[in-house]
C-alpha cells in the first residue's frame, strides 16, 4: 500500500495569521477539525487539517481557497493517493487558477465516499480500489502552468526544470510533489506529511518541536489513528 496525504502551502510570513484564518474556516461552517501548523520556511507556511487528510477534495479545496482569499495570497493544495497519483491546485486571492495531476487517466482509489467522523477514526469506510494508477512511459499529466508557477511563487528554477518534474513517468507519484515543493521553496519533508503521519510519527520529523496544534491542545485521544 502506498501513501496518502495532503497538505496545504500558504504564502505568508505569518503563522499566527494562517492559524487564524484557519480557525474562521472552521468556525463559518459551524463545524471542527484539527491541523498541524508549520513555522514560516522560506516564506510558507504549512498546514495539515485532520479534514483534508481524509482524501476529501471539497474540503482541500474550500480551505485553500479560503486562506487565499482571506490572506490575499498565494496557495498550494498538494494530494498524493496511494503513491499513484499526485496532484495539485494553485490559489491565488482566493481563485483557483490551475490544477496539476500526474495521471489524468487514474480513477479514484475509493468507491465510496469515507464517512468519517471524530469517533469512527482516520481512514475508515473506505472501499477497494477500483482500478491501480500504475506509471507509465506515456505523459499521462493534465495541468501544470509553468510560468503560472515561476510567476506566483518567485522560484528560481527554470520552465525545464519544472516540466521535467510535473512531466515525470514517476513510480511513485510522492517524488512529484517533493521534487516541486523543492524547487519552489517548500519544505520538501512537510509536503510529503499529512496531519495522521505528523499525529503518530511526528518526532521523526525535522524541527516538529516548532509546529503548533490547533486547537491548542494535544490531537484527541477519542480518534483512533489507524490506518486502512
Amino acid at each position: 500500500m502506498g501513501s496518502f496525504y495532503d497538505n496545504i502551502h500558504v504564502r505568508a510570513a505569518d503563522r499566527s495569521d494562517v492559524e487564524h484564518a484557519w480557525q474562521a474556516y472552521w468556525d463559518g461552517r459551524e463545524d471542527a477539525s484539527w491541523a498541524w501548523v508549520s513555522p514560516p520556511y522560506n516564506g510558507w507556511v504549512s498546514v495539515f487539517d485532520w479534514r483534508c487528510d481524509q482524501q476529501d477534495v471539497d474540503v482541500l479545496g474550500d480551505l485553500s481557497s479560503h486562506l487565499s482569499r482571506v490572506l490575499d495570497t498565494v496557495v498550494l493544495a498538494f494530494q498524493l493517493q496511494d503513491s499513484d497519483l499526485a496532484e495539485y491546485w494553485l490559489f491565488n486571492h482566493g481563485t483557483e487558477l490551475d490544477h496539476y495531476t500526474s495521471n489524468n487517466e487514474y480513477f479514484a482509489a475509493y468507491a465510496q465516499a469515507p464517512g468519517v467522523t471524530p469517533e469512527t477514526g482516520i481512514f475508515s469506510g473506505f472501499g477497494p480500489d477500483s482500478k491501480p494508477g500504475y506509471a507509465s512511459e506515456e505523459d499521462l499529466s493534465d495541468g501544470g502552468d509553468t510560468e503560472m508557477l515561476k510567476s506566483l511563487t518567485n522560484t528560481d528554477a527554470s520552465d525545464v526544470e519544472l516540466e521535467a518534474i510535473l512531466r515525470s513517468p514517476a513510480e511513485i507519484a510522492d517524488d512529484i510533489l517533493t521534487a516541486l515543493a523543492s524547487a519552489i521553496g517548500i519544505n520538501d519533508m512537510w509536503a510529503s506529511l499529512g496531519y495522521y503521519y505528523l499525529a503518530t510519527e511526528g518526532d521523526t520529523i525535522t524541527a516538529f518541536d516548532q509546529f503548533s496544534h490547533l486547537p491548542p491542545n494535544e490531537p484527541p485521544k477519542t480518534v483512533r489513528f489507524t490506518e486502512h
